[in-house]
């Protein structure tokens, strides 16, 4: 090769290198200083490091907003939903901590950015000490109907005692845990087992979750006859004329309620007449029932009846 020619060729190849060097000085420019915009976006937040014996009990928030600036091709394309940010929580300390959430802190994460605003700029942590006992489970029997309606004994609940763990401040106040077990109110001389969970307060777990209840019911049933009225449901209900107007009916209900007429008469009866019925016009509608809570309504009963429209005076 002649040495003009590789002259030539050396001058090509430092054009070459500098417009490179240009067009990558462009780019730069572009990017890092052209068009630089700011913009708040939604963080995320995600704890990390906090002491075993400790417990957060309150400050802990799901995410903060920060105001970024830099250039705009590169904040376009964050995905805000998908932005998150660890904060430690390491150094925290029984009662109030103070997490500053400075820009210092973020910049790290933005380090392509400048961070020039977190709101909220602080996490205000309380944290409490955490204890573990041991505490007695306190059945409470109860059902719908009025004490003493639906009896039941031999309650037996295993385990008896059960482990609670949480917030000592919380813990060190429960001497023992409610256990609610509602009676069905239509039982009679039957023995339950059932498998039920147990409910403890906000940030207290308890172990185990479930005990095993038994018990059995010793109250009785029996059945009464009583004679109810059939009610028409309507604004002008002496519109209408129902035959029959009433019915006696046989029903099933804890010997206690037997004689309690209030009780008795909480059983309903009505029809709705036909919006089309016109007067001197009969037609036959099933009655509706409404039923208390631990009565049976045993057959035959009355299904349907006929109502009538008045003729007008």
């Amino acid at each position: 090769m002649s040495f003009s020619n590789k002259k030539q060729s050396l001058a090509l190849h430092i054009i070459s290198i500098l417009l490179s060097v240009c067009i990558a000085t462009a780019m730069w420019y572009m990017v890092s200083v052209r068009d630089r915009i700011e913009m708040q976006v939604d963080v995320n937040i995600d704890y990390i490091g906090i002491p075993k014996n400790l417990i957060v009990t309150d400050g802990l928030i799901k995410k903060v907003t920060v105001r970024v600036r830099g250039p705009e091709a590169l904040l376009r394309g964050l995905n805000s939903p998908h932005l998150n940010q660890q904060i430690d929580l390491s150094l925290i300390k029984k009662g109030v901590t103070i997490v500053p959430l400075t820009a210092e802190r973020l910049s790290g994460y933005y380090r392509s950015f400048d961070v020039l605003d977190v709101q909220p700029p602080r996490i205000v942590v309380k944290a409490d000490n955490v204890v573990e006992r041991m505490v007695p489970i306190q059945p409470e029997v109860r059902s719908t109907l009025r004490k003493g309606a639906v009896t039941v004994s031999d309650v037996v609940v295993n385990p008896a005692s059960v482990s609670l763990w949480g917030p000592e401040s919380v813990v060190s106040e429960i001497t023992s845990l409610r256990l609610p077990i509602e009676i069905d109110p239509k039982a009679a001389g039957t023995s339950v087992q059932q498998t039920m969970p147990l409910d403890a307060p906000g940030l207290v777990t308890v172990t185990p979750k479930n005990v095993r209840v038994s018990y059995t019911v010793t109250s009785r049933r029996v059945t009464v006859a009583h004679k109810y009225r059939i009610v028409v449901s309507s604004d002008n209900p002496g519109d209408y004329v129902v035959t029959p107007k009433d019915t006696t009916l046989t029903v099933e209900v804890p010997e206690t309620l037997a004689k309690n007429l209030a009780y008795l008469n909480e059983l309903k009866l009505n029809v709705i007449p036909p919006a089309t019925l016109k007067p001197g016009e009969d037609v036959i509608v099933p009655v509706h029932y409404r039923i208390p809570d631990g009565m049976t309504v045993l057959q035959p009963r009355l299904e349907n009846v006929t109502i009538s429209g008045k003729h007008d005076n």
